[in-house]
């Protein structure tokens, strides 16, 4: 789970590649589907062109970047014909009034969550409320009924089933996962591929960007939370800063901060 203010700035790199091909600038909602379709990027000069990403091609989203399988992901805006509807109706929800579906004014949208393992799926929007006798909380996205450019309708119940927060929503979402039952057979595919195809996504990754980094330098100081120093700016890049780099869980901060 995503707030949509971590998405943006993310970088996106390639696991062909081994290199970074852009950063998130926008994200485009389809309001009909609850859920983020595509994401700007930006990967060069305005001139060439809008590029975008198309949400189901992402391989994982992390705290420090996007992976995707390929570069040839990120295609030009004229290449999703589809989009063009999507940029019109300009479907923001954050900053959008909370109306019931009986007209009572809520408040507005502050921010909403994101779920990155159902293909961009709004879980849930946070609301700040219209007045003092109203309470702050976080709406269910069963709870609404339609994502406006100006407004976001509701059901009239919803008011009373606000959950606490963002985090809350998250926790539900993942519990609820955990509960659905599945057939012994469909439960061990998905078990098995859950298991390898990430992991191999991963070694792939990490393979090709150490052979894309050594020999680079850091552009900036890389520390962990504690304040340890795990590499100084213009240190040289090699097999054993990565490895500390990554026993310090800062691999992917350091790939992402070289020169």
């Amino acid at each position: 789970m995503k707030r949509s203010e971590e998405l943006l700035g993310l970088s996106v790199i390639s696991i062909e590649d081994g290199k970074e091909v852009g950063c998130v600038s926008d994200l485009v909602i389809n309001a009909a589907k609850g859920c983020v379709e595509f994401l700007v990027v930006d990967n060069g000069p305005k001139y060439m062109g809008v590029k975008i990403l198309p949400f189901k091609l992402i391989e994982g989203v992390g705290e420090y970047a996007i992976t995707i399988q390929s570069s040839s992901s990120i295609t030009d805006i004229t290449d999703q014909p589809e989009i063009n509807d999507l940029l019109e109706k300009n479907v923001r929800i954050k900053g959008t009034k909370v109306l019931t579906k009986k007209g009572r004014l809520m408040g507005t949208v502050s921010e909403f969550l994101i779920d990155d393992d159902s293909e961009g799926k709004i879980a849930g929007c946070e609301l700040t409320p219209a007045g003092e006798s109203e309470k702050p909380g976080v709406i269910p996205s069963e709870q609404i009924v339609t994502f406006g450019k100006d407004v976001l309708i509701i059901n009239a119940e919803a008011a009373a089933i606000l959950v606490d927060s963002l985090t809350s929503i998250s926790g539900q979402i993942e519990a609820k996962s955990k509960d659905e039952p599945t057939s012994p057979v469909k439960g061990k595919k998905q078990e098995t591929s859950g298991e390898q195809e990430p992991s191999e996504a991963a070694r792939l990754f990490e393979e090709r960007q150490r052979k894309f980094l050594i020999g680079r330098k850091v552009s900036k100081r890389i520390e962990t939370e504690s304040g340890e120093v795990i590499a100084e700016e213009g240190e040289l890049i090699t097999e054993e800063l990565l490895d500390k780099a990554k026993e310090a869980g800062k691999f992917m901060e350091l790939s992402m901060n070289t020169k």
